[in-house]
């Protein structure tokens, strides 16, 4: 199978275009996952015994604290997680590369 690489040439991504990927894969990611992390955070704090579900949790999370409350604590996750996202991403992207290249001969 070829393999076409950045504008069909072939080419490789360099570092830098390899870096904007991974940041804007880092952000939707963590963006998507937040409002569940939230949902499971809120569960794990309730009183062992309560029987609130998960759904009356999330409905009483959009009656009090409107859409906006599922996404508290994106900004500190996106602080601390998001630099080693893109840091992965980007070295496995250039790994993933190399071995192509080198191991293809």
């Amino acid at each position: 199978p070829s393999q076409e690489g950045v504008g069909g040439k072939g080419d490789r991504a360099t570092w830098t275009q390899d870096a904007l990927a991974s940041s804007a894969g880092a952000l939707s990611s963590i963006t998507v996952a937040q409002p569940l992390d939230v949902i499971k955070t809120r569960i794990q704090n309730r009183p062992f015994d309560s029987p609130e579900s998960g759904v009356s949790i999330m409905t009483k999370l959009v009656k009090n604290e409107g859409i906006g409350g599922f996404f508290k604590g994106l900004t500190p996750k996106l602080m601390v997680i998001g630099p080693k996202l893109i840091f992965s991403f980007t070295v496995a992207q250039h790994t993933i590369a190399y071995f192509t290249t080198h191991l293809a001969k």
